[in-house]
């Protein structure tokens, strides 16, 4: 096995500059505030007040809904030029997603997004407020529709050394391999470094957000007596690789960034480094979700493969925001639910092995 670069954002015909994800994760740690605030010329601002509802406040997300359709019903973003922890933690917990829209140059603004349509399924169904199906797959997360590949279903073997893979959820030493992943795949994109600076603090102190940030990564399995400790070893640096590197034990394939607001958890981005990995990082979020009590896995906008393979249906705006009060009413669920994501992942599952036991 080998990884692959080919699908990775490029300068040219180069891959991007790595960036220095540990530095950026180490600043986040050491620091007491990581709020950004983003200098916008007069101009800039009255450009962005005539065509979006500014956002300074967390009683602005309150009305948002309200004030994007005095716009004409077209809009689905706010602004702010302040990106902070606890605007970003009220606005999942309304159902408004956590996004940056670019500002020029290397700027980016916080720009929380309430989509017109939602692309959610149900974990645990039947969920109060899913239309009725019109056949067994609609509307319910099946991981068999995803057709993962059989290489990443191997058990382990520790006379032949078989390459298996293993999940790991919540590490704190996998939040900076993750992300610089996931921009090494995607380049600076909605994901700015101020957006991560908020998610790796709130990551890093889920006591204090209702909003939990999880972190998934699927990584080769380590071998041998001490192999615990190898994969935890294994997850404490970035290590970088080029187009056609062999696949070593610790590697990480693939990884998710996501929240949970109650018991909905919410897809935000994601990356791999191996062909057929990124189907694998879909089927292991959802069956690791839905094994801890998540009820609703949101897949944000809608796109085709998304009703096709992960049994994903519309939710309009208003349907939505009513779905999340619902779900979040009960302020101990994200919490109770990211404790058991800790407990059963933070030391690794075998894909085999998840699969297994949550088939359904």
């Amino acid at each position: 096995m080998r990884h692959t670069r080919k699908h990775f954002k490029k300068r040219g015909r180069d891959d991007l500059p790595m960036v220095d994800m540990e530095r950026e994760v180490r600043d986040v740690a050491s620091s007491n505030d990581v709020r950004t605030l983003v200098q916008l010329f007069p101009e800039e601002i009255e450009f962005l007040l005539m065509r979006l509802p500014p956002v300074t406040k967390v009683e602005d997300l309150d009305t948002l809904s309200e004030r994007l359709s005095g716009l004409g019903g077209k809009e689905e973003l706010g602004f702010s030029p302040l990106f902070c922890p606890l605007l970003i933690d009220a606005a999942c917990q309304r159902g408004i997603f956590p996004l940056a829209l670019s500002a020029g140059g290397d700027r980016y603004i916080f720009a929380p997004k309430l989509h017109h349509h939602r692309c959610l399924t149900q974990l645990e169904p039947p969920v109060e407020g899913f239309p009725m199906p019109n056949d067994e797959k609609e509307g319910k997360f099946q991981v068999g529709l995803l057709q993962v590949s059989k290489k990443y279903l191997c058990g382990r073997n520790e006379r032949t050394r078989a390459r298996s893979f293993d999940v790991f959820i919540n590490r704190k030493e996998d939040i900076a391999p993750a992300l610089s992943l996931i921009v090494s795949q995607h380049g600076e994109n909605w994901m700015c470094r101020a957006l991560r600076a908020c998610f790796a603090h709130m990551f890093l102190n889920q006591e204090r957000y209702r909003t939990k940030i999880v972190v998934v990564t699927v990584r080769r399995h380590c071998y041998g007596a001490d192999s615990r400790e190898k994969a935890k070893t294994a997850g404490e640096g970035v290590r970088d690789f080029a187009e056609g590197d062999h696949v070593e034990e610790g590697d990480l394939v693939a990884a998710e960034i996501g929240f949970i607001a109650g018991d909905i958890y919410t897809s935000a981005t994601g990356a791999y480094s191996l062909s057929g990995s990124g189907t694998l990082q879909l089927a292991v979020t959802g069956e690791a979700m839905r094994s801890v009590g998540c009820k609703v896995w949101d897949l944000g906008m809608a796109m085709a493969y998304k009703s096709q393979v992960l049994g994903c249906v519309t939710f309009p705006r208003e349907k939505w925001l009513r779905l999340v009060r619902e779900h979040v009413a009960d302020t101990s669920l994200a919490e109770k639910i990211e404790g058991r994501l800790r407990e059963k992942f933070s030391e690794g599952v075998a894909v085999r092995t998840l699969f297994s036991l949550t088939d359904k």
